[in-house]
């Protein structure tokens, strides 16, 4: 095993970190429990994988091999960790309990029968194995582990991507998960690197193992990347879930309570504050929030965030028939109606105007309301 003094300041500075994350998440209130469950397992495997291997010592191979290969099982368990915790995060449905259960029998098969036949063999309390079959044993692991890690990369992905497309069919807001494509870029990158030097390994009479200090960096860093944009991004922890049958029915609305919000949008314009929230809205209505939600859904048809960017649309319509605007360009007033980027506005005009801004205005025509 590659061993230095700096790598050990790292794994050390990195296990610390680890233990924080795990702590800060864990304190966090109003989240998604379930998903930060899974994060904190991660975090705190590749935590105690990190010091175990800063206090590597070579001298307690032949006593203690059994347990000095014990960190490896998170080889096996990264993947089913992340992909449940993909899938908490974007509010999928997990498989049964019974069925999760099935997803960590790689990592039980290789403590109880693995990694104990090779210790034991490695120690000298066994001996059946020499050194050829256990060195072919250990590159057996690491192929099924990698297989393992891009199978579960796979599932998380397309779980990721069939989300984003609902998610986009659904709101014109700015898809707060998109930090995920980075995270699966890197994964993929990962993944090419492991490959990489498992091969360079396996055609060396005498494997190097430095290779594999750069996979455990990449490895740790994805992880604390998740975690802490877990952390700094709260909404990421109330994505909405997107499954049909979650639907609410339709229900009666107060038309008095549809006329008082159109009044109250139309002559406050709430929906010019970038950064507003149902809970803002409603706090100005002085009604609760699960009323409000339950007006627009009903009442206008939308969720709040259409809702919202409908009025922005209109406005910039407004804004932009205005000749005294003629010196500010399309993104200056989409700015001005409220929105924060140039994809929001992008995606909120075609879906309320099913056109975009140019081809609207070279025929224009009011938006009805």
């Amino acid at each position: 095993m590659y061993q230095s003094e700096w790598l050990d300041i790292i794994l050390i500075a990195g296990f610390a970190q680890g233990i924080f994350l795990c702590f800060v998440l864990w304190k966090k209130q109003r989240a998604n429990r379930q998903a930060l469950q899974y994060l904190a397992a991660t975090i705190g495997l590749v935590s105690l994988l990190m010091i175990g291997r800063a206090t590597f010592q070579p001298s307690f191979v032949q006593q203690f091999a059994e347990v000095i290969m014990l960190p490896d099982v998170i080889l096996f368990l990264i993947g089913p960790l992340t992909y449940f915790f993909i899938l908490s995060l974007l509010r999928e449905e997990l498989p049964t309990r019974a069925k999760r259960r099935l997803h960590y029998l790689p990592a039980v098969f290789h403590v109880v029968v693995v990694n104990t036949t090779v210790g034991l063999n490695l120690n000298g309390t066994w001996d059946f194995l020499d050194a050829k079959w256990i060195l072919l044993i250990m590159f057996i692991i690491e192929a099924a582990a990698i297989l393992s890690f891009l199978a579960y990369y796979l599932l998380s992905y397309r779980a990721y991507l069939r989300y984003r497309g609902a998610y986009y069919q659904k709101y014109s807001s700015p898809f707060l998960g998109r930090f995920l494509h980075p995270f699966f870029l890197l994964s993929f990158l990962l993944a090419i690197i492991w490959v990489i030097g498992f091969s360079y390994n396996y055609s060396m009479e005498n494997p190097d193992y430095i290779a594999y200090v750069v996979v455990w960096f990449l490895l740790a860093s994805l992880i604390y990347f998740l975690a802490y944009q877990a952390y700094s991004h709260p909404g990421l922890l109330e994505l909405p879930e997107l499954r049909e049958e979650n639907k609410v029915p339709a229900v009666e609305v107060s038309l008095q309570m549809v006329e008082r919000l159109t009044r109250f949008m139309e002559q406050e314009k709430p929906f010019l504050d970038q950064e507003i929230k149902i809970g803002n809205l409603a706090d100005a209505l002085d009604i609760p929030k699960h009323e409000l939600s339950r007006v627009i859904n009903h009442g206008f048809g939308k969720n709040f965030f259409d809702f919202i960017n409908s009025y922005r649309v209109r406005e910039f319509i407004n804004l932009r028939q205005d000749h005294r605007n003629e010196h500010l360009n399309i993104l200056e007033l989409a700015y001005q109606s409220g929105f924060n980027s140039k994809s929001a506005f992008n995606r909120s005009f075609r879906k309320e105007a099913g056109q975009s801004p140019s081809a609207y205005f070279k025929n224009y025509r009011p938006i009805e309301q």
